[in-house]
């Protein structure tokens, strides 16, 4: 789904929407400072630009118990940076969970994901995988 809003935003936009170089380095290093008292959550590195999007990685404090606590964490960083448009979605990963989102303004767009990482999103992604997918059968 990000790639369809990304493309419906281009379409009304224009094409450049979400490629400005300059818009999406000032718009990480905003978002580096507005996420660095997150209770629960580590900003690992700086906000990284490739091919145009933004990732955020996130080292988690705590055991993930739940999808709602996954979300709530990462909607406590949507809260802080996203601006007058903005779309998210959750995929659950090998080694994490991963938000790949859409945010901006007629004039402005980014692309990008913020990334739960660390031991407890690991354990969190391996937890929702064998619960999904069913776990493998050991008989002796």
């Amino acid at each position: 789904m990000v790639d369809e809003v990304v493309k419906l935003f281009r379409a009304t936009f224009g094409e450049d929407w979400g490629r400005d170089d300059e818009a999406n380095l000032q718009f990480s290093m905003d978002s580096e400072e507005v996420v660095r008292d997150i209770e629960g959550l580590h900003l690992i590195g700086e906000p990284e630009v490739e091919d145009g999007q933004i990732v955020m990685s996130f080292w988690v404090d705590e055991p993930i118990p739940s999808v709602m606590r996954a979300d709530e964490l990462a909607y406590e960083v949507f809260a802080r940076i996203s601006e007058d448009f903005f779309y998210a979605e959750r995929r659950i990963e090998a080694k994490g969970i991963r938000y790949p989102f859409v945010t901006g303004s007629a004039r402005h767009g980014h692309i990008g994901s913020v990334l739960l990482a660390g031991p407890n999103a690991t354990d969190f992604a391996e937890r929702h995988r064998l619960r999904t997918t069913g776990g493998t059968g050991f008989q002796a």
